[in-house]
């Protein structure tokens, strides 16, 4: 990859192109009732292919809303769509380094002579940046790089992206309001564009966790600025090619736990969630403890949200309906002029999901029953919605949420999960 398209003609005719094509694929599927199901998944396929080039050759906002709607349109298309589009995730294109190398010395001027050598290919390349391997003061660091134009393309992208939703749920009858959820969506894209923020979540973090079982690395303010990050360089592998190693039974039992209370601890004790559970994000260290790296998009929340959020819970864990609508209507979770039966599907749908943490039994993670079960309650859920959009201080927190859910069930483990509910109630 040579080029991202940084102005907002370049990168505005991609998305307008994009947009288009949508649109007009939509109505034509609409008008073709004599084609076959195979025939209706096979234009879907291409459609998302399309959506997957485009998207990863723009980087930034469009690709990260793109890995977003790989996650939280799983219940509107079909699987082989979702598998499409999960490549974004793990686009491994990036800038040659002679443009790296001219960031890093704009950027860090005079510092930038401290690094005494800097690995030209790079060990990672994501949406926002690509990291760097290298050697300061005689330590092994990295250094994360970020993209040129990326930040500043945020606005215009999610300007264009806004329309696109916007041109897809008219077809779907929906009369959703979807400002919350890319307000949401903007504020976290600017918080990771913005290293100097990532600094500040990172060491809230290592002061935080101090002496917990999770390994975070140092990060040098000195040789950072808005669009480099050097931090320590953890030696370890990542999730995948860990469980290449047939990790014993305990070692799995152990690790699952861990990523359990992570989640927990960060909302209900801390108050402030790691929201990216991309697996390039955790890496197994030698004595196999989790390496949490990447704080861009850490996001507080405040004691309000967290004690209302707690209340929702408790709730739903206590089967009591009239709180859980009360305090869900309080928090925006669902729209007051959906109807009675909206309602009653959503109180049934958050029933069910606190049931494994009320058996005193141990859940497996992988149960297709209980995930067919909610995906079945989220679909019909979702598609009799008419007024509710995604709930904004939940877009990323239950991102979070379920990225935990998938490293434990690849761990193939059975746990109480009844034994975690306490992090739940305490104060």
């Amino acid at each position: 990859m040579t080029k991202i398209p940084t102005s907002f003609f370049s990168r505005g005719s991609k998305l307008v192109g994009l947009a288009s094509k949508l649109a007009v694929k939509e109505l034509s599927s609409r008008v073709k009732t004599w084609e076959s199901d195979a025939e209706k998944l096979k234009a879907k396929l291409l459609l998302a292919q399309d959506v997957v080039r485009t998207l990863s050759q723009l980087k930034g906002a469009s690709m990260k809303l793109g890995q977003l709607l790989s996650l939280d349109l799983g219940e509107y298309l079909p699987p082989e769509v979702i598998r499409v589009l999960e490549e974004l995730h793990h686009q491994s294109t990036f800038l040659p380094f002679e443009q790296i190398e001219a960031t890093l010395k704009a950027e860090l001027k005079d510092k930038f002579t401290d690094f005494e050598s800097i690995e030209e290919i790079p060990i990672a390349a994501a949406s926002i940046g690509q990291v760097h391997r290298a050697v300061l003061a005689g330590k092994t660091v990295v250094i994360k790089v970020q993209y040129p134009g990326v930040a500043e393309s945020i606005p215009s992208d999610l300007k264009l992206l806004r329309v696109i939703v916007r041109q897809l749920t008219f077809f779907q009858g929906k009369d959703i309001d979807f400002a919350p959820f890319f307000d949401e969506v903007e504020e976290v894209l600017f918080k990771e564009a913005d290293y100097c923020h990532e600094i500040q979540m990172h060491q809230i973090y290592r002061k935080k966790f101090e002496g917990s079982p999770y390994v975070i690395p140092e990060v040098y303010p000195e040789h950072s600025t808005g669009k480099v990050l050097t931090s320590e360089f953890i030696a370890g592998v990542s999730f995948v090619k860990w469980l290449e190693t047939r990790p014993s039974q305990d070692t799995r039992n152990r690790l699952a736990q861990l990523f359990m209370r992570l989640y927990l601890e960060e909302l209900f004790h801390h108050g402030i969630v790691q929201t990216d559970p991309n697996p390039g994000n955790f890496l197994i260290t030698q004595d196999d403890r989790i390496a949490l790296l990447d704080f861009g998009a850490a996001k507080v929340y405040s004691r309000d949200f967290v004690d209302g959020y707690r209340k929702v819970l408790l709730a739903a864990h206590r089967k009591e309906r009239r709180s859980l609508l009360e305090e869900s209507l309080k928090l925006k979770f669902i729209d007051a002029r959906e109807s009675p039966e909206v309602q009653e599907l959503y109180l049934n749908m958050m029933e069910f999901l606190s049931e494994p943490f009320r058996e005193d039994a141990d859940f497996d993670f992988a149960d297709r029953s209980f995930l067919d079960r909610s995906r079945v309650l989220a679909w019909e859920l979702t598609r009799k919605c008419k007024h509710s959009p995604p709930p904004k201080d939940l877009l990323f927190l239950h991102r979070k949420l379920a990225g935990m859910f998938f490293f434990i069930k690849k761990l193939e483990v059975k746990i109480n999960l009844k034994d975690y509910w306490h992090l739940v109630e305490e104060l």
